[in-house]
């Protein structure tokens, strides 16, 4: 039977402790919770998807009144644009022609 050390049960005892004491630290300190606790103000909302391959896929995604188009592809890391905003009002023309002759 090999020699059971107390040293290094000690050891990692007292780790154990002190990374549950630090845990219970940055559970109530007001500043961590103050800047990790911000809430989330928009939802992110995927509008459309479309498989462009076999291994490329592109997506609308909405969040906050803002639309991005995100590509993604097996190898290589996703292409993120913002598209421009639409315009949700529509176009009246007050204008009239007026044939002169």
């Amino acid at each position: 039977m090999p020699d059971f050390d107390f040293s290094k049960l000690i050891i990692v005892l007292v780790f154990l402790m002190i990374l549950v004491g630090l845990q219970l630290i940055l559970k109530r300190s007001k500043f961590v919770r103050a800047n990790l606790g911000k809430p989330v103000f928009g939802q992110l909302k995927v509008i459309n998807t479309l498989a462009l391959s076999k291994f490329a896929s592109a997506s609308v995604i909405e969040c906050a009144e803002l639309s991005f188009l995100v590509v993604t592809g097996r190898n290589g890391s996703p292409s993120i644009v913002q598209l421009p905003p639409e315009n949700k009002e529509p176009i009246h023309s007050d204008i009239r022609a007026e044939l002169g002759g």
